[in-house]
């Protein structure tokens, strides 16, 4: 007990940790608004789940490091209260919280708790020293720091378990189950005499002390620092849709044009990078760091974090300027990203396919980031890959990707009499989408869906020739100006038929009828081609027979991104094909939500794969050690997806004993 030391050490340590937190927090005044507080019960919801439920840390091959994290968040959890009451005793030696004191029934039962959360953050801290100095995963940056913030994390735990030990010692305890942790220190100090026990006990004491502030005051420095903002920016985090990109005002006196610098950036895209832990997980099954790309999205968090720190002065100057002229003289002064920053490789690397946010354990949001990049790049200096701009002139001129003559948009169903939204009378709008139109290989899918409405006598009809892109792909690309023309166009068409129901069978046409025409005015009940088959299925309005063709063959379903992880839907495909008789359905290692992409999301299904080894290849090799040597069949529900592994089938000479083919054809097969 000193209470003039203990006044000092809080003092010194808490001004200088305000001094610190307000210098690393005000540089996020410069960064675009973003309103992140609405629908406060969603976010307290995701707060209780992702936050303190740490229900990312267990994912599916992550249980062991997810487990000794968690073991370690709970026990600093538990010991807040600990940390307050050693600071209390620092002022008097009989000082305890309300409700905790010894022999007391609430404080005798947190006692326990208390000394069986130090245990186990004791193991998990030396395990994850074991972690990263013996079996080094990849995914885990090598750093010093690591290893003294786990060093810090044991050397707490250790000191109280001695000091309480000292204490048990000194007031002649026997060992009790009910303090294992301080009955363990006990046993370690019995062979010293009173007076060294003594001296071990104080000393732990202040060392606690010590360490507790030195810890707190360390964190704003690193990539600790998202022990203070981990939790704020899960509360902060994007609500659904999530698959949902924010619409650019185009048409304001000051327009937005995406991100050049780090202003343009939002608030919570800065405090994401503070918040990044740098755990790796967003790389595990990232398709662009797998197959040797220039992209790890746990680089970019770092890269941009120091970034900040080092344009701090300029982003303050921004953020004080008292009008646009000096605002405006103070933006030229901060570094263009994309080139200076983050090589422009980097940027257009990413297939936005979703996996880093879905991996993430604080919900740092990763591809709107990107996409911001990319808009500027697009939008302002007109610097995009050379493939893009002819995808862009052929959406532009003919509403379509191929550039293929608009007029030929209904060409694949001249046979079919397939019903136009012209003519009135449809529940569902089939929404066929410039694949299911015009790419020779996915027409067989727009007809075999065709065969299934018609045999499950749904109302149905489609646009035909006025059907155009809705221009996910220009979007992701970067160029917002024309999506927002494609987009406004169709919601316009749709809403002049009265649409109110949209089938798509291309998950990256759902994605954005479903969560992104709302932006233009159009809200639509919008579903995948495989939620219908499932749905009609369990209504008993379909039922399908044995397909031939597929009869007894190994079938595993590869899950496009844009339809399981940014829009859960996992378990209808599987329904479908479980309606077939006679197939053998078995799963990829890599499934659902955590899914492998194809390699042709954000606009990649038609920019050249120039660096590292190609994505569909990889996801086509482990189909192939699922099928085994007799091979099988690899079902999909995406275009691109179809498209990019009937390629890698081909590539890599695997065509005899591989087919790719859409759940929809598996199922109309069985008719």
């Amino acid at each position: 007990m000193s209470p003039w030391f203990t006044a000092l050490l809080l003092l010194s340590a808490g001004g200088f940790f305000a001094f610190t937190m307000v210098r690393r927090l005000a540089p996020l005044r410069a960064f675009r608004k973003d309103e992140r507080l609405d629908r406060p019960g969603e976010r307290f919801r995701g707060l209780l789940r992702f936050g303190f439920g740490q229900s990312r840390l267990t994912d599916r091959g992550e249980v062991w490091p997810g487990f000794l994290h968690v073991l370690i968040f709970a026990a600093f959890l538990v010991l807040g209260a600990r940390t307050v009451t050693l600071f209390g005793v620092g002022f008097s030696p009989h000082f305890h919280l309300p409700l905790l004191g010894a022999g007391t029934p609430i404080g005798d039962a947190y006692a326990f708790v208390k000394d069986v959360a130090v245990l186990l953050a004791l193991f998990a801290a030396l395990a994850f020293i074991w972690r990263r100095l013996v079996t080094k995963p990849d995914r885990v940056t090598r750093s010093w720091e690591g290893v003294l913030i786990l060093g810090f994390i044991a050397g707490l735990m250790a000191t109280d378990i001695l000091f309480e030990g000292a204490e048990r010692l000194a007031a002649g305890l026997p060992w009790s189950w009910g303090v294992p942790a301080g009955s363990l220190g006990a046993v370690l100090l019995a062979g010293l005499d009173p007076g060294a026990t003594a001296v071990v006990g104080g000393a732990s004491f202040w060392l606690h002390l010590v360490i507790v502030l030195v810890f707190l005051n360390f964190l704003p420095f690193g990539k600790h620092f998202h022990v203070i903002t981990a939790l704020p920016d899960v509360y902060v985090q994007r609500l659904p849709p999530r698959g949902s990109l924010r619409k650019l005002d185009l048409e304001s006196e000051t327009p937005d044009y995406g991100a050049r610098a780090v202003k343009d950036l939002s608030w919570k895209e800065a405090l994401d990078t503070y918040s990044c832990t740098e755990c790796g997980r967003c790389q595990t099954h990232c398709p662009t760091y797998v197959t040797g790309k220039p992209l790890s999205h746990k680089e970019v968090n770092r890269t941009l974090r120091h970034h900040i720190q080092d344009q701090a002065p300029a982003l303050l100057a921004f953020s004080r300027a008292p009008d646009a002229a000096a605002r405006d003289a103070a933006a030229e002064k901060l570094p263009a990203v994309v080139g200076n920053v983050l090589p422009d490789a980097t940027v257009w690397a990413c297939t936005t396919c979703g996996w880093c946010e879905t991996a993430c354990p604080v919900l740092i949001e990763q591809v709107p980031r990107i996409v911001d990049l990319r808009r500027h790049q697009v939008l302002v200096e007109s610097a995009f890959p050379e493939e893009a701009a002819r995808v862009f002139k052929n959406i532009e001129t003919q509403g379509n990707p191929w550039g293929i003559g608009s007029n030929r948009r209904a060409e694949w169903c001249d046979d079919l009499a397939v019903p136009r939204a012209s003519e009135g009378d449809f529940e569902w709008l089939f929404f066929v989408g410039c694949a299911g139109a015009f790419d020779d290989r996915q027409k067989k899918v727009s007809r075999a869906i065709v065969k299934i409405l018609r045999a499950a006598r749904v109302k149905f009809a489609i646009l035909g020739e006025e059907e155009t892109c809705n221009g996910e792909t220009a979007r992701r690309l970067g160029n917002e100006y024309l999506f927002q023309m494609q987009a406004a166009a169709n919601v316009e068409l749709m809403k002049g038929y009265g649409v109110k129901k949209v089938i798509a069978q291309c998950p990256h046409c759902l994605n954005t009828i479903k969560n992104e025409f709302p932006q233009f005015g159009g809200a639509f009940e919008v579903v995948h081609h495989t939620e219908l088959i499932a749905r009609l299925v369990s209504e008993g309005k379909l039922t399908p027979g044995a397909a031939k063709a597929y009869e007894g063959q190994l079938v595993t379903f590869h899950d496009p991104c844009y339809l399981a992880r940014w829009n859960g839907v996992t378990d209808e495909p599987r329904a479908a094909l479980a309606a077939v008789p006679g197939l053998r359905v078995t799963e990829m290692e890599r499934n659902r939500e955590q899914g492998f992409c194809c390699g042709a999301g954000g606009g990649r299904m038609w920019l050249e794969e120039k660096l590292g080894t190609r994505i569909n290849q990889n996801r086509v090799e482990e189909a192939a050690r699922v099928l085994g040597e007799k091979g099988g069949v690899v079902a999909v529900g995406c275009p691109f997806c179809l498209t990019m592994l009937k390629d890698g089938v081909a590539e890599l000479g695997k065509e005899e004993t591989m087919k790719v083919v859409d759940i929809a054809e598996i199922v109309a097969a069985g008719l």
